[in-house]
């Protein structure tokens, strides 16, 4: 018996991607579907899965003292997706987090969510409706010190009107799904810092949110642990889980997310896929050099004297030569040759767009 499920989920999956509806029936009918089903399908659920938002935040504002934080801003939130909002320091992040889950009301503007009747509602008029379908993570971890791990998952699974075997049963399964069984009996303030931040996002999931909303989630965390946690909310999210981000990570924002908005002079100026940003702020791309030797000094010089090259700057960074230029074809024929005939080894020759830093960079100029 087929599973129509999976069609949705696939149909989801691939709205979040980007994908046309024809490229998605001719995936479906290579897969083995019957054509007939998908053309039902597609007619009947496709429309309304692209069309309607799972959050919509329309011309929202707010100001603090007559300061004004976040002004007339508009973005939408896809189901599924991972969407991540970069700004610098100070630039409201935390405030539009707020905004967004109802911790703050706006002074203008307003939320709204999408609801299983498929009906958006604004979140003034159903903040009990929106509690139920949102868990936030905040940058100050809302786990009490002195309860232990099991203690605060209990107590947080209850103040959402969970209880008995139901409560236990969730409350273990967390405890397992995120390596904190060993540690149910500690208190928190004695776990380490990994695990206090995996306690913090088990107190925002114990009701079982299909939102997760995450503020600055990997700030005080070492490298390792970072790429721990980003594989944890990667596999949060893979099991169906929309995750709303806040960080200042921005090379594992670009890993991580399928989408990004950049808040910047106080208003969201720009969301789009990180290739979309890429290709939207910057003409240049990135030619990555390395050479076994590492001595890069005549290499710049014979780039400089060639005349006919488009090159817009050359930098040591690190072992590599990192040369900008908005036509990296030419400039990687000339360059590779010259490197051949010099007898030149080479470790690393390839050419990128810019990072996501970067082109947040151009920006906030």
């Amino acid at each position: 018996m087929l599973d129509e499920s999976f069609l949705e989920e696939h149909i989801k999956k691939a709205i979040i991607k980007g994908a046309k509806k024809e490229d998605v029936i001719n995936s479906l009918v290579a897969a083995g579907w019957p054509k007939k089903l998908i053309d039902e399908y597609v007619k009947k659920h496709f429309k309304e899965l692209e069309i309607l938002p799972l959050i919509r935040v329309s011309n929202v504002s707010r100001a603090f003292e007559n300061k004004i934080i976040i002004a007339d801003t508009s973005f939408e939130v896809i189901s599924g997706e991972i969407f991540g909002i970069i700004g610098l320091s100070g630039a409201g992040k935390t405030t539009l987090l707020n905004l967004m889950v109802g911790f703050l009301e706006p002074d203008k503007g307003d939320v709204q969510y999408l609801t299983l009747k498929k009906n958006m509602v604004s979140i003034k008029d159903n903040p009990e409706l929106i509690k139920q379908l949102v868990g936030f993570s905040t940058q100050t971890p809302s786990f009490y010190p002195r309860l232990t791990t099991k203690e605060n998952l209990m107590h947080f699974g209850s103040l959402y009107g969970l209880s008995g075997m139901p409560l236990l049963r969730r409350v273990n399964s967390l405890l397992s799904q995120f390596s904190l069984s060993d540690a149910k009996d500690i208190q928190a303030k004695n776990l380490s810092g990994g695990m206090q931040k995996r306690l913090d996002i088990t107190c925002a999931l114990v009701h079982k949110p299909p939102i997760l909303f995450l503020d600055e989630p990997t700030a005080d965390l070492d490298p390792t642990l970072r790429r721990q946690f980003w594989n944890l909310i990667k596999q949060i999210n893979d099991k169906g889980t929309t995750v709303v981000l806040a960080s200042h990570f921005l090379t594992e924002i670009e890993l991580l997310c399928s989408r990004i908005a950049v808040l910047h002079n106080k208003k969201i100026t720009r969301v789009g896929k990180t290739e979309e940003l890429k290709q939207l702020y910057s003409k240049n791309f990135e030619i990555f050099l390395q050479t076994a030797s590492k001595a890069y000094q005549d290499v710049i010089q014979f780039l400089k004297n060639q005349s006919k090259l488009i090159i817009h700057k050359i930098k040591k960074e690190g072992d590599d030569l990192k040369i900008s230029t908005p036509m990296p074809e030419p400039v990687l024929a000339v360059l590779t040759e010259y490197l051949r005939k010099n007898g030149q080894a080479v470790n690393l020759l390839h050419a990128a767009r810019p990072s996501i830093g970067e082109v947040f960079e151009e920006l906030t100029k």
